[in-house]
This record gives structure tokens, C-alpha cells and sequence, in this order.
């Protein structure tokens, strides 16, 4: 048997390994039966039997394309009145921003909007320094809601709501008494390529991060994205708020992190039909997003990233071809072990499917999808590449600054 031969044989081997363990351990691909309501409860779970109040913050620089549709959604839930606030924080905004926001300023009475013109002090993140600004203005009178909300819920500007969304979380949370809830969106795609690609992310994440993993007290791991985290306020200021993960790329999961480890309780859960998102307009716009976080989602570490490409690769992208290879081999010297090769570099690609099935289920795309794995995953590779040279050759660029080793710029 050839070297390559060999090669080949162990690398479907060990893919369909990996694979077969990441299908069935830990309770991977079981997000499915963590659902938020669709029916949330008339009256709040537990002995109080009322609706806390909430303060939901939402950061935006230059979204004034999505704001006409998201700020009244976020504004008009089904929930107690006076019981729920919004507060918009306008991160020196350069386009419509300001007019739309102040028209609906005059119309929604429990909408606050912040107009934040500072840049990032040193050390800061944007969205770390703007959502910091945002829950300020909860404390000044006269410039934000009124009083101290029991909870806190951040979410992006371009997240869409559905009505029943705050009272369906809130009731889970209290239900299952958590300090701390993430709830992850259902992604919408505007081309097959953008689908194809972030679909790799929410495999990644339900793979390395799976639902049981996140809840467990006994792990540091938590599965808060910026779509949508609500937070007791008490286990927030405990922990300094987002000064705790001022300098963090990725805060969301960071803050989730360090609540965590200050005793908070988490949960997670799936919105399905009540939130969902674009997350990118476009080729260019996910191209420029995913590089910001691609190499701060693996600590800036160049190793690190050499790692995760090269598994890749052997793992995820070259299966079909250990499989092509396979039955070349047989064609050509007939025998046991490129059929043991084959066999193992088939089941390698059905178990990719398998998993990559149940994500594209959360996010509701047709069957075909599951079959995406090695296109999608040599994309990712080329981000995760690009993300590490820009950083390391001037820094990433998102939203109008740049993101380096020396923190925040304006660009």
C-alpha cells in the first residue's frame, strides 16, 4: 500500500470518527428542544406572579435601513404596560439615523434615544463603549426611563421582533429561574452563498458549543450572542456591566461568560418564528463582518488559527475527496482496504450531513443545505485567513473603524 494510500485511509478514519462522536455525545444537535412559546403565558411564571420591568438597549451605527422596521417592533410588544422601555443609543450615526429616530421619538412614548458622538475611550470596543452609554442613560434623570429595570435585554439594530418575543423570554427565564438567558435568532439569507457560509458558523457553535455544555454551572462556557441576552440587572452591575469586556471583539459571549462565572444562572433557548435577522446585506458586507470576528473568536492567536484551518480541511472540506480517491484506488488495485477507505470517507460525509442537517432545520432552510459542508467550510477557512492577516496588517475593519492589536480607530 502506497503512502498516500495509508494517508488517505487514516484521514477517512479519523474524519468519520470525529464525525460519528460529534453526531451523538454530549447532546449535540438537540437545540431543537429548547424553543421559546409561541403562546407565552398571560400571567409571569412563579410566586410574584408579575411582570418584572425590562430595559432593552440597542446599539446602531449607520442602520438607518433597517430602523423604520425595527425600533417600533422592539417599542410595541406584548407586554404590561409600563413595564418595558427601549433605549436606543446612536453610535455617532452618519446617515438618516438621527431623523428617524427623533420622528419616532415624538410618536413612542417609552423610546429613548442616546446620541453618543464620543469615540471609544482607550481600551474600548465600539458597541462595548455605545451599550455602556445606553445603560446609562437608564440612571440620568430626565434622559432615559425611569427607575431601575429589574432585567436588562441587549439586542442589535437589526434584529427583527416579533410581538410576543419579550413576554416569551421573560417567561422562560422566570420559569426555569435563570439570572441569565441567550436566545438565538433564526438567520435569514438574501443568496445561497451567504446561507452556505454562516451556516458553517452555527454548526461550529452547536458543535463546540452545545446547549447542556452552556448551561452547566460547572462549565466557564456560555452561548450569548448579540441577537438577543437578558440579564438580571443586579448580576449585570455585579460585575461592572460591559466594563468587564471592554476591549472584548466578540462581547457578547464574553459578557455571557463572565456573568457565568459571577454566579449567574444561564440558560438557553431558540426563538424560531419570533426573532429573526439578516445578519449581512450582501457578499461584501459578510465578508467584512465575519473577518472582524473570525480571528477574535480564536483570542488573536495566529497558532490558534493554523490549528482550526488545517482541521478543517482534514475533517470537514476533504472528505468527498478521500471518498473520490477511494474509488479510484479500488478501480485501479482492487482489494480490502481502499473499500475500508471508502466506506470510512462515506460515513464521514453522511455524518457531516446529519449534523449540518439539524442546523439547517433551526434555521429553516431547505434540505439541500445539508449537504454544504465542503464548500462552506473552504470559504470559512479563506475568512479565517484573511481575518488574521488584517488584523496583524492594520486591523479589521467593521462599521467605519478599525480593529487591530492597538484597539479602536476611526477609518
Amino acid at each position: 500500500m502506497s503512502v498516500m494510500g495509508t494517508a488517505i485511509l487514516v484521514l477517512s478514519l479519523l474524519a468519520a470518527a470525529v464525525w460519528a462522536y460529534l453526531n451523538y455525545a454530549g447532546g449535540r444537535g438537540r437545540s431543537l428542544d429548547y424553543r421559546l412559546s409561541a403562546q407565552p403565558p398571560e400571567q409571569a411564571p412563579g410566586a410574584a406572579g408579575r411582570w418584572p420591568t425590562v430595559a432593552v438597549v440597542v446599539p446602531g451605527r449607520n442602520e438607518a435601513a433597517h430602523l423604520p422596521e425595527v425600533l417600533p417592533r422592539l417599542c410595541r410588544q406584548d407586554y404590561p404596560a409600563k413595564r418595558h422601555e427601549v433605549v436606543f443609543v446612536d453610535d455617532a450615526s452618519t446617515d438618516a439615523t438621527p431623523q428617524i429616530t427623533a420622528a419616532m421619538t415624538e410618536r413612542i412614548a417609552h423610546l429613548t434615544v442616546v446620541r453618543n458622538d464620543d469615540e471609544p475611550p482607550a481600551g474600548w470596543m465600539g458597541k462595548c463603549w455605545a451599550v455602556s452609554r445606553g445603560v446609562a442613560a437608564l440612571k440620568a434623570p430626565g434622559s432615559g426611563p425611569a427607575g431601575s429595570p429589574e432585567w436588562l435585554c441587549f439586542t442589535d439594530a437589526d434584529i427583527v421582533w416579533d410581538p410576543r418575543l419579550l413576554r416569551s423570554a421573560v417567561a422562560y427565564a422566570l420559569e426555569h429561574d435563570a439570572d441569565l438567558l441567550g436566545v438565538t435568532p433564526t438567520l435569514r439569507f438574501g443568496s445561497v452563498g451567504e446561507a452556505v457560509v454562516q451556516l458553517q458558523l452555527v454548526l461550529a457553535l452547536g458543535l463546540m458549543l452545545p446547549f447542556e455544555k452552556a448551561m452547566d454551572p460547572d462549565t466557564p462556557w456560555a452561548l450569548t450572542g448579540g441577537a438577543f441576552i437578558l440579564v438580571r440587572k443586579s448580576h449585570y452591575d455585579a460585575i461592572g456591566g460591559h466594563d468587564a469586556v471592554k476591549g472584548e471583539m466578540v462581547e457578547d459571549l464574553k459578557l455571557g461568560m463572565a456573568l457565568k462565572a459571577a454566579g449567574a444562572r444561564h440558560r438557553v433557548a431558540i426563538a424560531g418564528d419570533l426573532q429573526e435577522c439578516r445578519m449581512y446585506d450582501g457578499w461584501a458586507d459578510m465578508w467584512e463582518g465575519l473577518t472582524k470576528n473570525a480571528y477574535a473568536g480564536l483570542n488573536h492567536r495566529w497558532w490558534n488559527a493554523a490549528g482550526v484551518v488545517l482541521a478543517v480541511w482534514l475533517l470537514n472540506v476533504l472528505p468527498p475527496g478521500y471518498a473520490l480517491a477511494a474509488a479510484w484506488w479500488g478501480v485501479v488495485a482492487p482489494g480490502w482496504m481502499p473499500l475500508v477507505t471508502l466506506g470510512a470517507a462515506l460515513a464521514a460525509v453522511l455524518w457531516q450531513a446529519r449534523a449540518l442537517n439539524a442546523m439547517r432545520k433551526l434555521m429553516q432552510l431547505p434540505a439541500r443545505y445539508a449537504w454544504s459542508m465542503a464548500p462552506g467550510a473552504a470559504v470559512y477557512t479563506a475568512i479565517v485567513v484573511a481575518s488574521a492577516w488584517r488584523y496583524h496588517r492594520g486591523g479589521n475593519l467593521w462599521a467605519g473603524r478599525r480593529y487591530g492589536p492597538g484597539g479602536a480607530s476611526s477609518s
